[in-house]
C-alpha cells in the first residue's frame, strides 16, 4: 500500500510539473520600443514563483511576476488558480488595482475556507513602452530596480500595498516615468534571499551592484550574468526558493511621454 500511496504521489506531482510548465511560458512580448528577456530557474519539480505578460497593442504590454507561499502541491495548485485569472479574457487588463483586486478578493475567501490566510506577493504593471509610463500595484513584492545605463543611476521601485490575501479593500496604485535608456529589473525573493556557502544571504545590494556593473551591457547578458554569480554565490547549496529574474529595457521614449 505504501508503494502505490508513494507512485500515485509522484504521478501527481509530475502532473503538477507538466501543468504547470505548460501555464509558465518563455514567451515574452516583443515591441520596437524596447526588449524584455525571462529567466527562471525552479528550486524543485514544482515551484510558486509565477509570471505573466501579454501584449496590449500600440506598444503596451501588461506583465505580472509573484510568488505564492509555501512550495510544493499546494504553491502549484495556487499558482495555477492565479495564473487562470491572468489567462482569462478580462476587462479589467488595463486597471490594475482592479484585477489586483479581483486576485486579492479569491486569496481571502481561499483563506476563509481554510481558516488561515493564504498570501502571495505580486506586482501587476500596465506599461506603455513608447512614453515609457507605468502604472502598477506592488502587493508585498521585493522593489524592482530602475538602472538608467546612460549614467549607471539606480533607484526603486516602491511597494503600493501588503501582500495579497491578508485584508479586503482597494489596491492602490501608483504611476512611474521613465527615462529614456532606463532598465527595468524585476526578481523575486529567492534571488535576494538565496543563502551562499558561507551563510549569507546574496541580498539586494550584490543584486543591484550587478545590474550597475552591466548596465551598458545587453539585457540577455545581464540575466545569465544574475545567474551565474547566484551560482558561483551559492556553490553546491541546492536553492531552496525558486529563482525569476526579468529584465525591460527601453529604446525609444517618446519625447513628452
Amino acid at each position: 500500500m505504501d508503494d502505490q500511496i508513494k507512485t500515485c504521489d509522484e504521478n501527481e506531482l509530475q502532473l503538477a510539473a507538466a501543468v504547470q510548465e505548460a501555464l509558465l511560458t518563455d514567451d515574452v512580448p516583443r515591441c520596437k520600443c524596447g526588449r524584455m528577456v525571462l529567466k527562471n530557474l525552479m528550486s524543485g519539480q514544482v515551484g510558486g514563483d509565477f509570471y505573466h505578460f501579454r501584449s496590449l497593442g500600440e506598444g503596451q504590454i501588461a506583465f505580472t511576476m509573484g510568488d505564492v507561499e509555501g512550495h510544493g502541491m499546494g504553491a502549484a495548485l495556487l499558482m495555477s488558480m492565479i495564473l487562470g485569472m491572468l489567462r482569462a479574457d478580462r476587462r479589467d487588463f488595463r486597471r490594475p488595482s482592479s484585477l489586483v483586486g479581483s486576485l486579492n478578493d479569491m486569496l481571502i475567501r481561499l483563506g476563509g475556507k481554510l481558516t488561515r490566510p493564504i498570501t502571495c506577493s505580486l506586482i501587476y504593471g500596465v506599461l506603455d513602452l513608447p512614453s515609457g509610463i507605468l502604472l502598477y500595484v506592488n502587493a508585498g513584492h521585493p522593489r524592482p530596480i530602475i538602472s538608467n545605463r546612460g549614467d549607471g543611476e539606480i533607484r526603486q521601485l516602491p511597494p503600493t500595498t501588503m501582500l495579497l490575501g491578508v485584508q479586503g479593500g482597494v489596491m492602490p496604485e501608483s504611476c512611474h516615468q521613465f527615462r529614456q535608456k532606463d532598465r527595468l529589473v524585476l526578481f523575486t525573493d529567492g534571488i535576494v534571499d538565496a543563502w551562499g556557502a558561507d551563510a549569507q544571504l546574496f541580498s539586494e545590494g550584490r543584486l543591484q551592484n550587478i545590474v550597475r556593473q552591466m548596465s551598458q551591457d545587453e539585457p540577455e547578458d545581464l540575466a545569465e550574468k544574475v545567474f551565474a554569480e547566484l551560482k558561483i554565490f551559492c556553490g553546491d547549496t541546492r536553492p531552496t526558493d525558486d529563482q525569476t529574474l526579468v529584465v525591460i529595457d527601453f529604446d525609444k521614449i517618446s519625447e513628452g511621454g
